[in-house]
Formats: structure tokens, sequence, C-alpha cells
């Protein structure tokens, strides 16, 4: 099954295509992140899907309903919620006042209670909204998100600018939603909070699609480099592997075969008389392989990549062993 499900899509504002008949689909109760640098299209398919801006061409299903269509997008309204990167609330209202309010546009909400406990904020439920701390009124913003019992959740940059605890608490809330059967489209720009969370990854660039798949798929098929470094002992006189370079008193070799340059390493020690200290080996993160894939493309044995062919992640994070 298909929380998102859209076919062929294009987008034309007068000028050329935005959209160049991209396909995606999400499968119900993942977290899908969609990546894409600034002009790439991510946010005019964004719009699309949540019905705010109509498409020049394809099929669009959400949650088995046309966005596009007057009729649908009224029902979808009250299964599915949009948190943006910046919100407007009123500040001298309270949080239960404001949450009050927002569940009376649903059939079937969440009580104020509910949904407070739900984000860990039932401490504040009589505090006014302009006496909130960052986090906490990014807290709150999921609580109105959450109110209407939500299907699916589109979600933008949901910890930028807070504190460590407070990104914390945020993605773990992030990641309770899967358990609930929750799906959520999630768009950030901070990598490490992509790859934590999300299910499926799908960058975008110039209005197609140039990779699909889980992260590691991402990182394992991308053109980004594993780091292999350590203290560059004294008395080699500039004598230093084949490959290697010299970065602050360590020695730093960029490769795609971690265990090989471990060898080489150590067979140069052992002809320089030498010993290896502070070896570490970084593998490549997912913020690597983005930036390997929009200054390289895409590797040839990178994940599906998504042109006509629907983008289906092959495995959930719920399903994965630690």
């Amino acid at each position: 099954m298909y929380a998102i499900n859209a076919t062929d899509i294009t987008k034309d504002y007068g000028k050329g295509e935005v959209l160049h008949g991209i396909s995606y689909r999400v499968p119900t109760g993942q977290i899908a992140a969609l990546l894409g640098p600034n002009g790439a299209g991510k946010t005019t398919l964004i719009e699309i899907l949540e019905g705010h801006r109509g498409r020049t061409s394809g099929q669009v299903e959400v949650l088995g309903l046309d966005p596009g269509n007057r009729r649908d997008f009224a029902e979808l309204r009250t299964r599915m919620s949009v948190v943006l990167q910046q919100t407007m609330l009123e500040p001298g209202l309270s949080v239960r006042d404001i949450l009050r309010r927002h569940a009376s546009y649903y059939p079937d909400p969440l009580g104020v209670d509910e949904a407070l406990e739900q984000v860990e904020l039932t401490e504040k439920r009589s505090a006014l909204v302009k006496s909130l701390s960052d986090g906490q009124r990014r807290r709150l913003d999921l609580a109105l998100a959450l109110t209407g019992r939500p299907e699916l959740l589109f979600l933008d940059e949901p910890t930028t600018g807070l504190d460590p605890v407070s990104r914390r608490r945020i993605r773990a809330l992030v990641s309770g939603l899967r358990e609930c059967g929750t799906t959520v489209v999630l768009t950030s720009h901070d990598l490490t909070e992509v790859q934590e969370l999300a299910d499926r990854v799908d960058v975008i660039r110039d209005g197609a699609f140039i990779a699909s798949g889980t992260p590691d798929d991402l990182v394992r098929g991308s053109a980004a480099f594993t780091v292999v470094e350590f203290a560059a002992p004294e008395g080699v006189d500039g004598r230093l592997p084949e490959g290697a370079e010299l970065v602050n008193g360590r020695a730093r070799i960029l490769t795609d075969d971690q265990d090989a340059v471990v060898e080489r390493v150590q067979a140069w020690a052992r002809d320089e008389g030498t010993r290896i200290s502070g070896l570490t080996i970084v593998p490549p993160s997912l913020d690597d392989a983005y930036v390997a894939m929009l200054e390289n493309g895409p590797a040839s044995n990178s994940a599906s990549t998504n042109g006509a062919a629907p983008n289906e992640a092959a495995t959930s994070k719920a399903g994965k062993s630690e």
C-alpha cells in the first residue's frame, strides 16, 4: 500500500518544465526523506502532493485521493497535516487554547492532554506561547499537526535552529510516528537527521530524481570515500604510504577499499620500522554521499534512480536488525 503514488508528474510555469515526468511513491507507514538543492523542484513536488499547487500533467494519489480535485482535497485536509519550517502562532494564547481551537477543525481529534503527552509538553498546557522556548514551540507545532490523527505528515526542517537536546527530543517524536503507522515525508538539510530517521531517501535535481533507496544504499552506491587517518610518525621525513597526504600532522588517505589501505599502511610501517598510532577509519556519511551525487552525479552502481520507474524503498527501518 502506498500513502503517495504519483506517476509522470510534470509542472510548467510557462518558462519551461520544472518537473520532468517524475514518479514518486511512498509506502504507508514509512518515513521518506526528499532531498535536493535549491531550485531542484522539491518544493514544487511537495506543494503538488499537498494540494496547494496544480500539476501540468500526470496522475497523483495521496491516501487514495487526488489532491488536485477540490472535493478530494477537502477530505485530505482532515487526513493529513503539514508542519512548515516556520509557523506563526498567537503569542498571547495559551498552549491549551490553541490546541482546543485546532482540534475543532477535525472530526475525531486527539484530546488536549493526549496531544500534549504525545509531545512531552504536558507541564506547559497553561503557558502562553510567547513564554515557550524554541524547542517547546517546535513540539507544540507537532502537537497541532498530530491533533487531527493524520495518516500522512509533511514535515519541513523539524529541528533547524534547535539546541542538541531539543533536536534529539524532536527526532525521537518523529521516529515514534512510524510505530503509530503514520507516514512522514521529511525535508531537511540536516543529513545526519535524515540518516537517523528515514526509511528511504529520494534525491531530486533539475526536476528529475537522480537517486532513490535507503540511506545505507545511497551511501554504498555513491562516489564518497572512506577516510583512513593516522598520526604521522616522527622521523619519516615526509615519506608516507601511497596516496596519503599530510593534514595537521596526520596522514590521510581517501579510499573505497579500506581493508586494502589498512594493509598497505601496515606494510609501510614495517618497511619504515615504525609503529602506527591514532588510526581512525571514518566511513562516508549520507552527507558525503549527497555532496558526491550533486558534484559528480550518481555512481553507476548506485541505488535505483527515479526516472519513469516508481521509487520504492527496499526495506523499512522498523524491520532492520540493530
